[in-house]
């Protein structure tokens, strides 16, 4: 494997068209990868007044601020976080990552157990 580098700014990534999502964008830093079989990531781009859906899921998750501000909302209780906090959401929590700014909100977010396959057309194979 040879190293590689992307810009953020140059990834087209996958509007996401699942039922709840609104102003969501997503890039998938790492691409089939068979050697981490516990972990994925994925990055939110989410405009102003864009949000998920309210899901749950078995895995845990983190998801890091890395620009914009994000408020994490659990049932009637929400949370906000800006840039540079650390969001730990456990396994079957139901939640929603909202966009209250003005601003593009970037999240990054890293799946632990069970692996999440990206889907095929986030852009080439990242093993060489």
């Amino acid at each position: 494997m040879s190293l590689k580098v992307r810009k953020l700014s140059e990834e087209p990534g996958i509007d996401e068209t699942e039922p709840g999502f609104q102003g969501v964008n997503s890039v998938w830093p790492v691409l089939r990868r068979t050697d981490l079989a516990e972990f994925s990531s994925r990055i939110f781009r989410m405009e102003p007044g864009g949000h998920t859906a309210t899901h749950t899921h078995e895995r845990e998750h983190v998801a890091v601020v890395v620009s914009g501000s994000c408020r994490v909302e659990v049932g009637e209780e929400s949370w906000m976080a800006e840039a540079g906090s650390i969001i730990t959401v456990p396994p079957n929590l139901i939640h929603r990552f909202t966009n209250p700014g003005g601003e593009r909100l970037v999240l990054l977010i890293m799946n632990m157990t069970p692996r999440i396959e990206p889907p095929e057309t986030t852009g080439e194979d990242s093993q060489e």
